[in-house]
């Protein structure tokens, strides 16, 4: 399968979520909505989603502006990325962006194929966050109100 090219702007808004997305601490989660407005973009959390889907396929690449990368000692991060950090790069894949910690706006585990589903289920109870079954006995609902992590948007640019 030929890999997908990105236009310079769906780049930069990509880059964008995986950053913001890097910041949720363990434990925590936000939702699509909540990634939206911290990147300035509060009508496109469809697009957030789909930015989170095209990590598996993922090859960006981002300049660090300072040496001070999110240093997430989430267990499911690769080491081996270490070094690229170290060069001043933030490479983004499915284990350096923490694409479990977002959820939809009603605290569910937004649908997909159900192999998806359950592993971001297990990767959120890991994270010792409470993953409840819904009515089809599916680990699927988070409390917003216990786990979630909703900085202000005017803070997600402050040094």
């Amino acid at each position: 399968m030929a890999e997908r090219q990105l236009t310079d702007e769906a780049e930069a808004f990509y880059i964008a979520v995986y950053e913001t997305v890097q910041r949720i601490p363990i434990g925590r989660v936000t939702t699509y909505g909540h990634i939206a407005k911290l990147i300035e973009a509060p009508q496109n959390s469809r697009q957030v989603g789909a930015a989170l889907k095209y990590l598996r396929n993922a090859v960006l690449t981002a300049l660090t502006a300072t040496e001070e990368v999110h240093e997430d000692p989430d267990p499911h991060n690769n080491p081996a990325d270490q070094d690229d950090k170290a060069n001043g790069l933030l490479l983004f894949n499915n284990e350096t962006v923490p694409w479990w910690r977002v959820i939809s706006s009603d605290g569910k585990i937004a649908f997909r194929a159900r192999g998806g589903m359950d592993l971001q289920g297990e990767r959120l109870a890991a994270e010792g966050i409470e993953v409840r079954m819904d009515g089809n006995r599916r680990p699927r609902l988070i409390s917003l109100r216990e786990y979630g992590w909703f900085p202000p948007a005017q803070d997600s640019d402050s040094d």
